[in-house]
Protein backbone atom coordinates (compact mmCIF):
# COMPACT_ATOMS: atom_id res chain seq x y z
CA UNK A 1 0.00 0.00 0.00
CA UNK A 2 1.27 3.56 -1.14
CA UNK A 3 2.63 5.70 2.25
CA UNK A 4 2.25 9.47 2.04
CA UNK A 5 4.18 11.25 5.16
CA UNK A 6 1.70 13.54 6.96
CA UNK A 7 3.15 17.27 6.32
CA UNK A 8 5.06 19.19 8.92
CA UNK A 9 2.73 21.95 9.14
CA UNK A 10 -1.35 22.54 8.07
CA UNK A 11 -2.08 25.17 5.34
CA UNK A 12 -5.38 25.91 6.81
CA UNK A 13 -7.05 25.26 9.27
CA UNK A 14 -11.12 25.77 8.95
CA UNK A 15 -12.88 27.08 11.94
CA UNK A 16 -16.46 26.83 13.19
CA UNK A 17 -16.51 29.64 15.67
CA UNK A 18 -20.26 29.09 15.83
CA UNK A 19 -23.22 26.87 14.74
CA UNK A 20 -25.97 29.28 14.45
CA UNK A 21 -27.00 30.66 11.42
CA UNK A 22 -30.04 32.67 10.55
CA UNK A 23 -30.80 31.01 7.27
CA UNK A 24 -32.65 27.55 6.56
CA UNK A 25 -31.60 26.65 3.23
CA UNK A 26 -33.57 23.63 1.89
CA UNK A 27 -30.47 22.00 0.62
CA UNK A 28 -28.13 22.34 3.97
CA UNK A 29 -25.95 19.68 4.63
CA UNK A 30 -25.48 21.17 8.22
CA UNK A 31 -28.26 18.33 9.38
CA UNK A 32 -26.68 16.74 12.42
CA UNK A 33 -26.42 20.15 14.14
CA UNK A 34 -29.73 22.02 14.13
CA UNK A 35 -30.28 20.50 17.67
CA UNK A 36 -27.39 22.24 19.02
CA UNK A 37 -27.64 25.58 16.55
CA UNK A 38 -26.83 27.60 19.65
CA UNK A 39 -23.24 26.50 20.49
CA UNK A 40 -20.09 28.22 19.75
CA UNK A 41 -16.54 28.54 20.58
CA UNK A 42 -15.68 29.79 24.49
CA UNK A 43 -12.79 31.67 25.58
CA UNK A 44 -11.10 28.47 26.51
CA UNK A 45 -11.56 26.66 24.06
CA UNK A 46 -10.29 29.96 21.64
CA UNK A 47 -7.04 30.10 23.83
CA UNK A 48 -6.31 25.98 23.02
CA UNK A 49 -7.14 26.76 19.38
CA UNK A 50 -4.59 29.73 19.25
CA UNK A 51 -1.89 27.15 21.30
CA UNK A 52 -2.95 24.56 18.69
CA UNK A 53 -2.49 26.67 15.62
CA UNK A 54 0.99 27.86 16.87
CA UNK A 55 2.24 24.37 16.88
CA UNK A 56 0.65 23.10 13.50
CA UNK A 57 -0.29 25.97 10.90
CA UNK A 58 2.30 26.99 8.77
CA UNK A 59 3.65 30.52 8.71
CA UNK A 60 2.41 31.36 5.86
CA UNK A 61 -1.16 29.58 6.74
CA UNK A 62 -4.64 30.63 7.43
CA UNK A 63 -7.58 30.82 9.25
CA UNK A 64 -10.59 30.26 7.42
CA UNK A 65 -13.89 30.55 9.06
CA UNK A 66 -17.08 28.41 8.44
CA UNK A 67 -20.62 27.10 10.03
CA UNK A 68 -23.43 27.73 10.94
CA UNK A 69 -22.61 31.61 9.84
CA UNK A 70 -19.47 32.93 11.18
CA UNK A 71 -20.88 36.46 11.03
CA UNK A 72 -23.80 35.38 14.25
CA UNK A 73 -21.16 35.64 16.30
CA UNK A 74 -18.70 38.04 14.89
CA UNK A 75 -17.58 38.52 18.74
CA UNK A 76 -16.01 35.39 18.61
CA UNK A 77 -14.82 35.59 15.09
CA UNK A 78 -12.79 38.72 16.07
CA UNK A 79 -11.12 37.24 19.22
CA UNK A 80 -9.59 34.77 16.85
CA UNK A 81 -8.67 36.78 14.37
CA UNK A 82 -7.17 39.60 17.19
CA UNK A 83 -5.36 36.72 19.59
CA UNK A 84 -4.04 34.75 16.22
CA UNK A 85 -2.65 38.03 14.91
CA UNK A 86 -1.36 38.72 18.38
CA UNK A 87 0.43 35.46 18.70
CA UNK A 88 1.45 35.77 15.35
CA UNK A 89 0.31 32.16 13.94
CA UNK A 90 -2.07 33.20 11.05
CA UNK A 91 -0.94 35.49 8.07
CA UNK A 92 -4.46 35.53 6.72
CA UNK A 93 -8.22 34.77 7.17
CA UNK A 94 -11.61 34.10 5.50
CA UNK A 95 -15.14 33.21 5.96
CA UNK A 96 -17.72 31.63 3.99
CA UNK A 97 -20.90 33.75 4.50
CA UNK A 98 -24.07 34.17 3.42
CA UNK A 99 -23.72 37.99 3.68
CA UNK A 100 -26.75 38.37 5.16
CA UNK A 101 -25.41 40.13 8.64
CA UNK A 102 -22.74 41.48 6.59
CA UNK A 103 -23.38 45.11 7.89
CA UNK A 104 -20.85 48.52 7.18
CA UNK A 105 -19.54 47.93 10.61
CA UNK A 106 -18.01 44.09 10.50
CA UNK A 107 -16.76 44.93 6.62
CA UNK A 108 -14.96 47.68 8.26
CA UNK A 109 -13.41 45.58 11.08
CA UNK A 110 -12.34 43.10 8.21
CA UNK A 111 -11.00 45.17 5.68
CA UNK A 112 -8.58 46.91 7.77
CA UNK A 113 -7.07 42.62 8.26
CA UNK A 114 -5.91 40.33 6.07
CA UNK A 115 -9.37 38.55 5.58
CA UNK A 116 -11.47 38.08 2.82
CA UNK A 117 -14.77 36.26 2.12
CA UNK A 118 -16.03 33.66 -0.16
CA UNK A 119 -19.71 34.79 -0.66
CA UNK A 120 -22.79 32.18 -0.70
CA UNK A 121 -25.25 33.43 -3.22
CA UNK A 122 -26.96 31.26 -5.73
CA UNK A 123 -27.68 33.14 -9.06
CA UNK A 124 -30.36 36.08 -8.93
CA UNK A 125 -33.24 36.48 -6.64
CA UNK A 126 -36.18 34.27 -8.32
CA UNK A 127 -33.66 31.48 -7.55
CA UNK A 128 -31.67 32.12 -4.48
CA UNK A 129 -34.91 32.77 -2.95
CA UNK A 130 -36.14 29.95 -4.13
CA UNK A 131 -33.95 27.72 -1.36
CA UNK A 132 -31.88 30.31 0.93
CA UNK A 133 -34.42 31.58 3.20
CA UNK A 134 -34.46 32.93 6.94
CA UNK A 135 -36.15 30.20 9.38
CA UNK A 136 -39.53 31.65 8.94
CA UNK A 137 -39.15 31.08 5.14
CA UNK A 138 -38.74 34.65 4.17
CA UNK A 139 -36.56 35.77 1.21
CA UNK A 140 -32.80 36.76 1.53
CA UNK A 141 -31.76 37.77 -1.85
CA UNK A 142 -32.63 41.64 -1.43
CA UNK A 143 -30.22 42.17 1.86
CA UNK A 144 -27.43 39.90 0.10
CA UNK A 145 -26.91 41.50 -2.56
CA UNK A 146 -27.01 44.94 -1.08
CA UNK A 147 -24.10 43.97 2.24
CA UNK A 148 -22.37 42.42 -1.06
CA UNK A 149 -22.16 45.55 -3.56
CA UNK A 150 -22.03 47.13 0.30
CA UNK A 151 -18.47 44.70 0.62
CA UNK A 152 -17.16 45.51 -3.01
CA UNK A 153 -17.20 49.27 -2.35
CA UNK A 154 -15.86 49.33 0.94
CA UNK A 155 -13.16 47.20 0.16
CA UNK A 156 -12.38 47.25 -3.61
CA UNK A 157 -12.25 43.39 -3.36
CA UNK A 158 -14.58 41.19 -5.32
CA UNK A 159 -15.19 37.94 -4.18
CA UNK A 160 -15.46 34.44 -5.11
CA UNK A 161 -19.12 33.33 -5.69
CA UNK A 162 -20.19 29.77 -3.98
CA UNK A 163 -22.85 29.13 -5.73
CA UNK A 164 -25.20 26.10 -5.34
CA UNK A 165 -27.17 24.72 -8.12
CA UNK A 166 -30.17 22.63 -7.27
CA UNK A 167 -29.91 19.73 -9.41
CA UNK A 168 -33.53 18.39 -9.02
CA UNK A 169 -35.20 22.01 -9.35
CA UNK A 170 -35.67 22.32 -13.58
CA UNK A 171 -36.63 25.96 -13.34
CA UNK A 172 -33.72 26.69 -11.45
CA UNK A 173 -31.62 24.76 -14.21
CA UNK A 174 -32.94 26.64 -16.94
CA UNK A 175 -32.76 30.51 -15.20
CA UNK A 176 -29.31 29.61 -14.09
CA UNK A 177 -27.25 30.86 -17.45
CA UNK A 178 -28.89 34.13 -17.52
CA UNK A 179 -28.54 34.28 -13.41
CA UNK A 180 -24.27 33.69 -14.64
CA UNK A 181 -24.43 36.27 -16.97
CA UNK A 182 -25.92 38.71 -15.06
CA UNK A 183 -23.02 38.17 -12.35
CA UNK A 184 -20.45 38.14 -15.33
CA UNK A 185 -21.44 41.78 -16.32
CA UNK A 186 -21.30 42.96 -13.15
CA UNK A 187 -17.95 42.42 -12.57
CA UNK A 188 -17.28 38.53 -10.82
CA UNK A 189 -14.89 36.51 -12.31
CA UNK A 190 -14.80 33.56 -10.17
CA UNK A 191 -18.04 31.50 -9.97
CA UNK A 192 -17.49 28.25 -7.67
CA UNK A 193 -20.78 27.12 -9.07
CA UNK A 194 -21.14 23.03 -8.15
CA UNK A 195 -24.42 21.14 -7.74
CA UNK A 196 -26.76 19.42 -4.90
CA UNK A 197 -25.36 15.93 -5.23
CA UNK A 198 -27.59 14.08 -2.48
CA UNK A 199 -30.35 13.90 -4.76
CA UNK A 200 -31.79 11.13 -7.17
CA UNK A 201 -31.10 11.87 -10.85
CA UNK A 202 -33.19 10.65 -14.15
CA UNK A 203 -33.59 10.88 -17.41
CA UNK A 204 -35.57 14.28 -17.16
CA UNK A 205 -33.00 15.98 -14.95
CA UNK A 206 -30.34 15.13 -16.85
CA UNK A 207 -31.41 16.20 -20.31
CA UNK A 208 -31.73 19.50 -18.22
CA UNK A 209 -28.62 19.48 -16.36
CA UNK A 210 -27.36 19.23 -20.16
CA UNK A 211 -29.69 21.81 -21.66
CA UNK A 212 -28.10 24.37 -19.05
CA UNK A 213 -24.39 23.31 -19.85
CA UNK A 214 -24.74 24.10 -23.02
CA UNK A 215 -25.92 27.35 -22.30
CA UNK A 216 -23.39 27.98 -20.05
CA UNK A 217 -20.66 27.00 -22.51
CA UNK A 218 -22.42 29.21 -25.17
CA UNK A 219 -22.26 32.03 -22.83
CA UNK A 220 -18.42 31.70 -21.97
CA UNK A 221 -17.35 31.07 -25.44
CA UNK A 222 -18.48 34.39 -26.09
CA UNK A 223 -16.14 36.32 -23.04
CA UNK A 224 -13.51 34.16 -23.73
CA UNK A 225 -13.33 34.90 -27.37
CA UNK A 226 -12.90 38.73 -26.50
CA UNK A 227 -10.23 37.46 -23.64
CA UNK A 228 -12.05 37.46 -20.66
CA UNK A 229 -11.41 35.37 -18.15
CA UNK A 230 -14.25 33.81 -16.11
CA UNK A 231 -13.46 31.31 -13.62
CA UNK A 232 -16.00 28.50 -13.17
CA UNK A 233 -15.88 24.41 -11.68
CA UNK A 234 -17.47 23.13 -15.08
CA UNK A 235 -14.39 24.70 -17.41
CA UNK A 236 -12.11 23.59 -14.99
CA UNK A 237 -13.23 19.74 -14.16
CA UNK A 238 -13.49 19.62 -17.69
CA UNK A 239 -10.14 21.12 -18.46
CA UNK A 240 -8.64 18.64 -16.38
CA UNK A 241 -9.97 15.71 -16.97
CA UNK A 242 -8.49 16.29 -21.12
CA UNK A 243 -5.44 17.31 -19.56
CA UNK A 244 -4.58 14.09 -18.05
CA UNK A 245 -3.53 11.21 -19.79
CA UNK A 246 -3.76 8.69 -16.61
CA UNK A 247 -5.65 8.73 -13.91
CA UNK A 248 -4.73 11.59 -11.56
CA UNK A 249 -3.36 10.62 -7.61
CA UNK A 250 -6.49 9.89 -5.69
CA UNK A 251 -4.88 9.45 -2.71
CA UNK A 252 -3.53 13.29 -1.58
CA UNK A 253 -6.61 15.63 -1.57
CA UNK A 254 -8.33 17.30 1.17
CA UNK A 255 -10.83 16.08 3.33
CA UNK A 256 -7.99 13.45 5.32
CA UNK A 257 -6.67 15.99 7.90
CA UNK A 258 -3.44 16.46 5.31
CA UNK A 259 -3.50 20.23 4.55
CA UNK A 260 -6.68 21.29 6.25
CA UNK A 261 -8.54 20.37 9.07
CA UNK A 262 -11.96 21.46 10.34
CA UNK A 263 -12.29 22.16 14.28
CA UNK A 264 -16.14 22.24 15.91
CA UNK A 265 -17.32 24.71 18.21
CA UNK A 266 -16.36 22.93 21.05
CA UNK A 267 -13.02 22.03 19.86
CA UNK A 268 -12.93 18.76 18.21
CA UNK A 269 -10.91 18.27 15.28
CA UNK A 270 -12.58 16.34 11.86
CA UNK A 271 -10.38 15.65 8.89
CA UNK A 272 -12.60 18.91 6.96
CA UNK A 273 -15.41 21.54 7.47
CA UNK A 274 -17.81 19.38 6.47
CA UNK A 275 -17.32 16.38 8.57
CA UNK A 276 -17.68 18.80 11.54
CA UNK A 277 -21.97 18.80 10.59
CA UNK A 278 -21.23 14.88 10.61
CA UNK A 279 -20.39 14.80 13.95
CA UNK A 280 -18.69 10.90 13.75
CA UNK A 281 -16.73 9.99 16.56
CA UNK A 282 -15.52 7.59 13.80
CA UNK A 283 -14.30 10.51 12.16
CA UNK A 284 -13.11 12.32 15.09
CA UNK A 285 -8.76 12.95 14.64
CA UNK A 286 -8.23 14.92 17.59
CA UNK A 287 -9.20 18.33 19.80
CA UNK A 288 -7.31 21.56 19.74
CA UNK A 289 -6.67 20.77 24.13
CA UNK A 290 -4.63 17.46 23.58
CA UNK A 291 -3.95 17.81 20.23
CA UNK A 292 -4.42 14.92 17.32
CA UNK A 293 -5.15 11.29 18.25
CA UNK A 294 -4.10 8.08 16.19
CA UNK A 295 -7.48 8.48 14.27
CA UNK A 296 -5.66 10.53 11.74
CA UNK A 297 -3.17 8.21 10.45
CA UNK A 298 -6.07 5.76 10.44
CA UNK A 299 -7.93 7.53 8.34
CA UNK A 300 -5.62 8.04 5.64
CA UNK A 301 -4.55 4.93 5.50
CA UNK A 302 -8.03 3.88 5.19
CA UNK A 303 -8.46 5.85 2.32
CA UNK A 304 -5.45 4.71 0.00
CA UNK A 305 -6.44 0.94 0.35
CA UNK A 306 -8.11 1.31 -3.11
CA UNK A 307 -9.42 4.05 -5.28
CA UNK A 308 -12.68 5.66 -4.76
CA UNK A 309 -15.95 4.52 -7.10
CA UNK A 310 -19.34 5.35 -8.19
CA UNK A 311 -22.15 4.30 -6.47
CA UNK A 312 -22.64 2.48 -9.77
CA UNK A 313 -19.06 0.88 -10.31
CA UNK A 314 -20.08 -0.01 -14.16
CA UNK A 315 -19.88 3.78 -14.45
CA UNK A 316 -16.32 4.25 -13.67
CA UNK A 317 -15.53 1.74 -17.49
CA UNK A 318 -17.24 4.67 -19.34
CA UNK A 319 -16.60 7.73 -17.51
CA UNK A 320 -14.93 10.88 -19.61
CA UNK A 321 -14.18 12.87 -16.14
CA UNK A 322 -12.20 9.27 -14.68
CA UNK A 323 -8.75 10.85 -15.45
CA UNK A 324 -9.17 13.55 -12.98
CA UNK A 325 -11.43 12.24 -10.42
CA UNK A 326 -10.40 11.96 -7.04
CA UNK A 327 -13.39 10.75 -5.15
CA UNK A 328 -15.39 13.97 -4.92
CA UNK A 329 -16.33 14.94 -1.35
CA UNK A 330 -15.04 12.50 0.65
CA UNK A 331 -17.55 13.62 3.32
CA UNK A 332 -20.56 13.72 1.26
CA UNK A 333 -19.74 9.97 0.78
CA UNK A 334 -19.58 9.18 4.49
CA UNK A 335 -23.04 10.79 5.18
CA UNK A 336 -24.41 8.91 1.91
CA UNK A 337 -23.20 5.68 2.45
CA UNK A 338 -20.78 5.44 5.62
CA UNK A 339 -18.06 4.74 3.31
CA UNK A 340 -15.63 7.35 2.08
CA UNK A 341 -14.71 5.92 -1.26
CA UNK A 342 -18.62 5.47 -2.97
CA UNK A 343 -19.35 8.33 -4.85
CA UNK A 344 -23.03 8.82 -5.55
CA UNK A 345 -24.25 8.16 -8.94
CA UNK A 346 -25.67 11.72 -9.40
CA UNK A 347 -22.35 13.19 -8.90
CA UNK A 348 -20.78 10.38 -11.64
CA UNK A 349 -23.67 11.05 -14.32
CA UNK A 350 -23.14 14.77 -13.94
CA UNK A 351 -19.19 14.67 -14.25
CA UNK A 352 -19.00 12.80 -17.35
CA UNK A 353 -21.32 14.66 -18.82
CA UNK A 354 -19.67 18.29 -17.59
CA UNK A 355 -16.70 16.79 -20.06
CA UNK A 356 -18.30 16.02 -22.64
CA UNK A 357 -20.34 19.23 -22.95
CA UNK A 358 -17.41 21.51 -22.57
CA UNK A 359 -14.99 19.10 -24.63
CA UNK A 360 -15.22 21.58 -27.88
CA UNK A 361 -15.35 25.00 -25.53
CA UNK A 362 -12.20 24.13 -23.76
CA UNK A 363 -10.19 22.93 -26.77
CA UNK A 364 -11.18 25.74 -28.83
CA UNK A 365 -9.61 28.11 -25.61
CA UNK A 366 -7.02 25.10 -24.58
CA UNK A 367 -4.15 27.98 -24.41
CA UNK A 368 -6.34 30.77 -22.24
CA UNK A 369 -7.71 28.08 -19.69
CA UNK A 370 -4.35 26.54 -19.53
CA UNK A 371 -2.86 30.09 -18.62
CA UNK A 372 -5.38 30.63 -15.90
CA UNK A 373 -5.35 27.14 -14.60
CA UNK A 374 -1.39 27.24 -14.38
CA UNK A 375 -0.65 24.99 -16.74
CA UNK A 376 1.74 24.95 -20.50
CA UNK A 377 0.10 26.28 -23.48
CA UNK A 378 -0.42 23.84 -26.37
Amino acid sequence: MRRLPLPDKLQNITVWNTSRCPFRCKYCFVYQLYDVIGEEMDHDTIDALIHFAGHHLSSDGGIWFFGGEPLASFDTLKEIVDKAVANRVAGHFGATTNLYLLDEEKIRWLAARPFNILASMDGTAEIHDRYRVLKDGSPTWERCWKNLKRWIEITGRVPEIRWTIQTADLEVLEKTPEAMKFFIDKGFRTLAMDFVYEVDIDDTILAGVEKMMREISRILDAYYSQGVWIHTMMVRDAFQALNARVRAPYWSRCGLAQGDIGIAPNGKIYPCHRFVSSASDEMLVGDVFKGFNENRVRLIERWMKYPPHSEKPYLCLTCRYKNACHGQCIAMNWDLFGDIHIVPETACRIKDLNVRVFEPLVRKHWNLIAQHMGRRPR
